[in-house]
């Protein structure tokens, strides 16, 4: 014999023990009747929490399962309604009040096994029915039998209201009655009819529940034949109305109709990943064929985080109610993809790193030839000049009494290609240059003029930014024309005036401003020449 057909049998002995007890209820001793109530109430009880026990670790957390239990409370409200009604002397109302109240659940256990079978049959696609809507019509016949007081629907008390508490021989049935046992009838049909459709099922697993719904019939006669022949019965009404309903619902899970799990053992032992279920001091209950060779403290290091052993060996752990769970997994695959990916990433840092050094040479490169033709436009600029310093250099003897003036202008020649050279680098980089630039430009022309016989002084300027170009025009005029008041003026005076400088010489000729990079405006006062050059910058302040 099973161990599930042992507990079949020890429950079935219990139901009928708890019979026994509710047969020699009825003596007419108190104690004695109230012992044998208290043991049959204790065993329905007991069997309701031991199968509520079953359904919790049977059935899988879900909607079918959470339905279910609600269902198997409803039975024990619907128990202690019936305690209540045959054990307690209280007042009429409150009595047949609480008979009234067996409808509830009498409604609502068939309502959910049907919604049980609904949501079974539904599947995955959620939405697509709605189960929740069995409950209306279920709350038709509670309702009828909550309100018979008003239209004796139900009951039809054949004594006054005020001492009616449902009592045998007080009363005949309405049509109430009849519709809701015809509710509970055809929600348990229609349900075990839904799990069978589209289905294909042996049928010993079709009639066994069929087969509780037949004996819960007979026993309904019997009980009714039994009230009214004798007081003597084995179950009230109300007790074979619940198991008759369990039955329902353990039939239908025994058969497969319901799903549930089972050979926990047999299905560990075949999974393919090392899989362990251990009691709660890590000693395996349940284990996979691949067993797992782990220490009780690397357990748990587990449960606190997954632990790797080695670098493609995962051991996670879960606590559950009774113990804990733990498997291993094999992350090979994950770490040899890993190790590609790392592969990857160096070889892309390596192309990115040569990328950026071939970007820089070619930026320094760009730099270079940038500077080149820099070099080459100033040097194509300063041409005019480094031949007039040779031609100088070549002609010019140590010997000769003009040797001192012809170096004294090579020299201030050399001081102008100097100037003008770092002007042009700057004006290659900047649109506007500092007039601080052309300051210091003009000091060092001025000081090499002194040993050309040409005493000049620069006066400071305030500073501002001015465009190259025309700073550069500037210095060009400001050096031809110092250049031809060589010999023919002993002092000049340079000062800046509006947008250009002014350049005043006690000379006795004028210099020749006809080709000149910017216009001069040349006027005499009491012998002093006076010479404006304006390279026409508009706007700024005047230095």
């Amino acid at each position: 014999m099973t161990k599930q057909s042992k507990r079949t049998w020890l429950f079935i002995g219990a139901f009928i023990l708890a019979g026994c007890c509710n047969l020699f209820s009825r003596t007419g001793i108190p104690q004695w009747d109230t012992l044998m109530t208290l043991i049959n109430y204790s065993i329905f009880t007991g069997l309701l929490l031991f199968w509520i026990r079953s359904v919790r670790v049977r059935l899988l957390p879900s909607e079918e399962r959470t339905y279910m239990l609600v269902a198997a409370f409803m039975m024990l409200f619907f128990l202690l309604l019936r305690i209540f009604k045959y054990r307690f002397a209280l007042d009429a109302a409150v009595l047949r009040y609480s008979v009234y109240l067996y409808s509830v659940p009498m409604a609502l256990i068939p309502a959910l096994f049907l919604m049980i079978c609904i949501c079974i049959k539904r599947g995955s696609e959620r939405g697509a029915w709605n189960e929740r809507l069995v409950l209306i019509p279920a709350f038709i016949p509670a309702l009828l039998f909550l309100t018979n007081d008003f239209h004796f629907l139900v009951y039809r008390p054949s004594v006054a209201l005020s001492g009616f508490i449902v009592d045998e021989g007080t009363y005949s049935y309405g049509p109430g009655f009849y519709i809701l046992y015809g509710w509970m009838a055809a929600a348990f049909l229609a349900g075990i009819i839904l799990l069978l459709s589209g289905r294909s099922v042996r049928r010993n697993r079709v009639l066994s529940p069929m087969a509780v719904l037949l004996i819960w019939a007979v026993l309904l006669i019997a009980y009714t034949f039994s009230i009214r022949v004798t007081k003597y019965r084995f179950w009230n009404d109300p007790d074979i109305n619940i198991f008759c309903m369990l039955g329902i619902f353990e039939s239908s899970i025994r058969n497969r109709l319901i799903p549930f799990n089972e050979n926990y053992a047999g299905f560990f032992r075949h999974l393919q990943m090392p899989v362990s279920i251990t009691d709660k001091d890590f000693r395996p209950v349940y284990r996979s064929e691949r067993e797992m060779t782990f220490a009780p403290g690397e357990f748990r290091l587990a449960l606190a985080g997954s632990l790797y052993l080695t670098p493609v060996r995962k051991l996670s752990g879960r606590k559950l109610r009774a113990g804990y769970a733990f498997w291993e997994e094999d992350e090979s695959d994950l770490y040899n993809m890993r190790e590609r990916l790392m592969e990857a990433n160096e070889l892309i840092e390596q192309e990115n790193i040569l990328f950026q050094a071939e970007t820089d040479q070619r930026e320094k490169d760009a730099w270079l030839q940038s500077r080149h033709r820099i070099y080459h436009e100033i040097a194509e600029e300063m041409h005019p000049c480094q031949q007039k310093i040779e031609q100088i250099l070549e002609r010019i003897c140590p010997k000769e009494d003009d040797y001192r003036e012809q170096i004294a202008m090579v020299s201030v020649l050399n001081a102008y290609v100097k100037r003008k050279t770092n002007l042009l680098l700057l004006a290659a980089e900047h649109d506007r240059i500092s007039t601080s630039e052309l300051q210091l430009a003009l000091e060092e022309s001025a000081n090499y003029l002194k040993y050309a016989g040409l005493q000049t002084t620069v006066l400071p300027g305030k500073n501002r930014p001015f465009p190259a170009d025309r700073l550069i025009a500037l210095y060009d005029t400001f050096e031809s024309v110092a250049e031809q008041l060589i010999g023919k003026s002993s002092s000049m005076m340079v000062s800046w005036y509006e947008n250009g400088l002014r350049l005043a010489a006690a000379a006795d000729g004028v210099p020749d401003t006809a080709d000149l990079p910017v216009p001069v405006r040349i006027h005499r006062s009491e012998d002093i020449l006076y010479m404006d050059i304006c390279a026409g910058e508009k706007g700024g302040d005047s230095a």
